[in-house]
């Protein structure tokens, strides 16, 4: 009986398997993306370590003060609905290493603080209670554990898949999970982007995935995100479903210090805060705007009384037209190798920006350019993506028009000798990442021959290769 029962068990899987066809799995990814820019207003809980005294990326605080004896999350909760807000993020770990849940790979967390009590599970039932939807913060880098650009070993790697095991396991559905310190601190190769995706997509296959990229790679991620602080913002014709993280209040970084019940800064108001996200709905971006709990736990009465304002004062514009669906890179192959016919190939692919080194490719002169990616075995492809420049501050998200790629030839094949061409293709000289389309091709070799370029140089900040609609084979 029970083999009969296990032979039943794995029919139905491979139904359920075989019924997700290409289409059905963009539309579903398209409703995900759709359901998320719908709720247009969160509130961004920017609560940990550094609220009580650390600095931004201090190892080791001292974590025996931290007892936020008043802390209630229904607060939290309540303060978000009264915004008219419809989901929240809570920094489960910052750069310090600290954990706002029991976790088992470390006892530098709140179990092992005076207040011992489970943070994260307090906030993801008081908003489901409230009728919200949760997303949870989390940083790789971690300067207390020591994983850090260059010292990242199968120990690290194993340490941040089981945290974030943990808190895609142990707290229900998760619908936006946000990692920081990956990207801009060691890149998406020492800490492998395609084994990171798909362990959340194994865990959360629902769960939407934010990395602190500044939209250098917004192809490896699933919400772009806008860093306000910096100056960022999405543009007037952006239809990307991506979000924005905002500051209005004097803090220690994001977080709350002793300054913060003071108000807010001179330079914002409701009006204001109004404004940006009327204007932000209008662009498929979600407003996040930072609420920092103080050493009780509790949000200051300014905060309340500010969110109940913006409640009073914005309603969300139900005319709005739904978000274009668009093909998307949505599984990608990793690159076992780059060559290039001039500049370092390496850059085409190394998915990495530290502080202001910023490593992109950079051609010669000449007048023609090729580029081929070996991804080491045929995989079934559909679509390439190719990042512009992106070498400038303060806000990265501010792509450069000089050095894009203005008309290129995309090949394939799967001996590195005879090439297919599959698609011509030909943008015109903005600063808009590049959309490579072409039907479902079984290839190892990948060749872009690019034709024309803005300026003396063709600069591309990153590649990447994949599939719209299905797995890796």
């Amino acid at each position: 009986m029970k083999i009969i029962r296990a032979t039943i068990l794995a029919l139905l899987c491979c139904l359920e398997v075989a019924s997700q066809t290409p289409e059905t799995t963009s539309n579903r990814y398209g409703k995900l993306l759709q359901d998320f820019v719908d709720m247009r207003f969160g509130m961004f809980l920017c609560y940990n370590i550094m609220s009580y005294g650390a600095s931004w990326g201090e190892a080791n605080y001292d974590i025996s003060t931290f007892n936020p004896k008043n802390l209630n999350t229904a607060q939290w909760a309540d303060a978000a609905v009264s915004a008219q807000m419809k989901f929240g993020l809570l920094t489960t770990k910052h750069h310090e290493g600290f954990c706002l849940w029991d976790s088992k790979v470390t006892d530098y967390d709140v179990a092992s603080t005076p207040y011992k009590k489970d943070i994260v599970k307090q906030y993801v039932e008081s908003f489901r209670k409230k009728g919200l939807k949760v997303g949870l913060y989390y940083s790789i880098w971690d300067s207390t554990h020591g994983i850090d650009k260059d010292k990242i070993g199968p120990k690290e790697l194993d340490f941040i898949k089981t945290q974030i095991t943990e808190l895609l396991t142990n707290y229900g559905k998760i619908d936006y999970f946000v990692v920081d310190g990956w990207f801009w601190r060691m890149g998406h190769h020492e800490v492998p982007f395609s084994e990171i995706r798909e362990l959340i997509r194994k865990l959360q296959p629902d769960c939407l995935l934010t990395d602190h990229t500044h939209l250098q790679a917004p192809y490896q991620l699933d919400i772009p995100y806008f860093e306000g602080p910096f100056g960022a913002f999405p543009k007037e014709d952006n239809q990307m479903a991506s979000a924005l993280g905002h500051c209005s209040f004097k803090g220690n970084g994001w977080f709350w210090s002793p300054e913060t019940p003071n108000g807010m800064f001179k330079k914002e108001s409701t009006e204001k805060l109004v404004s940006k996200l009327k204007t932000l709905e209008s662009r498929y971006c979600n407003f996040m705007l930072n609420c920092m709990p103080n050493r009780d736990g509790l949000l200051d009465p300014a905060f309340i009384s500010l969110l109940s304002d913006i409640g009073k004062k914005w309603s969300p514009n139900e005319s709005r037209i739904d978000l274009p669906l668009k093909k998307r890179l949505i599984y990608s192959a990793p690159i076992v190798r780059a060559t290039a016919s001039s500049g370092e190939a390496s850059y085409l692919i190394d998915a990495t920006q530290y502080k202001t080194d910023f490593k992109h490719w950079v051609s010669d002169a000449s007048s023609i350019q090729t580029l081929t990616f070996d991804l080491g075995r045929p995989k079934n492809i559909d679509i390439i993506t190719l990042v512009p420049n992106h070498k400038s501050k303060p806000a990265p998200e501010t792509a450069l028009s000089e050095g894009n790629i203005l008309e290129c030839k995309t090949y394939i094949s799967n001996d590195n000798e005879k090439f297919k061409r599959v698609s011509t293709d030909s943008w015109p000289a903005n600063t808009t990442y590049r959309s490579i389309d072409f039907d479902v091709s079984n290839a190892r070799y990948v060749k872009i021959e690019i034709l024309k370029w803005k300026g003396k140089n063709a600069i591309i900040a990153e590649v990447e290769i994949g599939s719209s609609t299905r797995p890796m084979n």
